[in-house]
């Protein structure tokens, strides 16, 4: 008996040109969509935009560099730019721990131009309404966003935690709401928070040693805002809801942006990496298990921006990781972002679908044909 058994008839109908066919014309169709794609027509409404905030955040930028080296010398290790964004490994006023190179990687301008793309992308435009959650874990970002808001005309409601992580905000005396206090001054920036929390575990500032706590409410004094001292993590959470529902009464919100892993904002490990990092419309079930702002604003259908996972957003929008020297405004693939042509994309997936039914339904045809012997009468399948 031979090895091998001779199949006379396959129960596919389309032959072996033809699929060949389909898939070689599929690969065209991937080719074509991929490389016949359109720039990203939010980039192209808002680009002067986008430009306008990278600069106000270089100016920024400029402003608190000389002021946070006159508190000690910046260690270029630590800091290569010399920016005075980029704290300690370790002081009285941090939290918890940090990744520095994420740190370092938002020493860059052009983050606030990723910041109005992203609130572009939400609908967000002038005289509208954002809830904005920031602590002092990525004081460059932070910035970002400030830069972007001012640069779009919008107007926010802000609510900041104190403290920081390690490499972030956490030098004493010049943690992040003396930062955006010395912004104001120099009239870089107009926005504010309302309310400020000491951050950490359950936005209490557990962990930290009383002179820390002492140095967070000493910061949050000298920038004149209203403290928050919640009882334990679900009220930290009633109470940023209460505030940002108080200060909606007249108008809604467009969109809610958080900077940083906060887990009022986000909530605790196991929840917290259900929201994705940038622009999110909904989450999984899971995400909401556990009551969070960010779960919040979802729910009530308001679109969310969540700079977290810095270095899988920078290269996500064409920003450099960890830039040893200062980086020029405009510089970045977000200024040139290109996003698939829908009409193209439409086109050619309609016309992949009726060439493969075309050929299926000749196939079948000269199949049935063949099969009946060419006189009408079925021959069966031999095997």
């Amino acid at each position: 008996m031979s090895k091998f058994t001779k199949i006379y008839w396959r129960s596919s109908g389309v032959p072996l040109w033809g699929q060949v066919f389909l898939i070689a014309l599929a690969v065209l169709a991937f080719l074509l969509a991929e490389n016949l794609r359109q720039r990203d027509p939010v980039v192209d409404k808002n680009y002067a935009t986008m430009v306008n905030a990278a600069k106000i955040m270089r100016e920024g930028m400029d402003v608190l560099k000389p002021l946070r080296a006159q508190l000690a010398p910046i260690n270029p290790e630590f800091d290569p730019q010399r920016s005075g964004l980029v704290g300690l490994e370790n002081s009285i006023i941090t939290t918890n721990q940090g990744g520095r190179e994420s740190k370092q990687t938002t020493v860059n301008p052009n983050w606030a131009a990723v910041a109005v793309k992203l609130l572009a992308d939400a609908g967000v435009g002038e005289g509208d309404l954002v809830a904005v959650t920031v602590s002092g874990s990525f004081p460059a970002m932070n910035l970002a966003v400030y830069s972007a808001l001012e640069a779009l005309g919008a107007d926010a409601v802000i609510i900041a935690s104190a403290s920081s992580s390690q490499w972030g905000a956490n030098v004493p005396g010049f943690a992040w709401l003396d930062m955006e206090r010395e912004l104001r001054r120099a009239g870089v920036i107009s926005l504010k928070p309302i309310y400020a929390s000491l951050g950490g575990i359950e936005d209490r500032g557990i962990g930290i040693s009383d002179e820390g706590i002492e140095a967070l409410k000493r910061s949050i004094d000298r920038a004149d805002i209203n403290f928050i001292d919640p009882a334990n993590y679900q009220e930290a959470v009633a109470d940023r809801i209460a505030i940002f529902r108080e200060y909606s009464a007249e108008r809604s919100y467009k969109a809610f942006v958080n900077v940083g892993g906060g887990a009022t904002i986000v909530g605790p490990p196991g929840i917290d990496d259900m929201f994705k990092s940038g622009l999110q419309k909904d989450a999984p079930a899971r995400a909401f298990a556990v009551d969070t702002v960010m779960g919040y604003f979802l729910q009530e259908e308001i679109p969310g921006i969540h700079f977290i996972g810095i270095k899988n957003l920078a290269n996500r929008y064409g920003l450099p990781i960890a830039p040893i020297e200062p980086v020029p405004v405009g510089n970045g693939g977000i200024y040139s972002a290109t996003v698939y042509n829908r009409w193209l994309a439409i086109a050619l997936g309609l016309g992949l679908f009726g060439m493969t039914w075309l050929i299926v339904r000749s196939a079948r045809i000269t199949s049935i044909f063949n099969r009946a012997g060419g006189h009408g009468k079925i021959t069966k399948p031999m095997v």
